[in-house]
């Protein structure tokens, strides 16, 4: 039996991210709808490669949506962008 080949997570994509004034977001722009962050179980900080050319600052949410999805969503402070999984 040989061995299985790799398989990569998809890539994350751009989304639309409603944040309130501490940056936390309250809502999601998701299949042309908007839906409520009802909760957010997780949140943490990655600041790596900092001594390169292309430094990572990104701030990760894990959230609950309306009506029960759980996606992450993080903001990619040097690009002010937001993106998911």
């Amino acid at each position: 039996m040989g061995a299985r080949p790799l398989r990569y997570l998809s890539p994350p994509r751009p989304v639309r991210v409603v944040a309130g004034p501490t940056g936390v977001p309250c809502a999601v722009l998701a299949d042309g709808r908007r839906r409520a962050v009802v909760a957010v179980r997780d949140e943490w900080l990655v600041q790596d490669r900092w001594w390169t050319d292309q430094p990572v600052d990104r701030h990760f949410f894990e959230i609950v949506l309306e009506p029960g999805r759980v996606v992450t969503v993080y903001r990619d402070t040097r690009a002010d962008a937001w993106f998911g999984y």
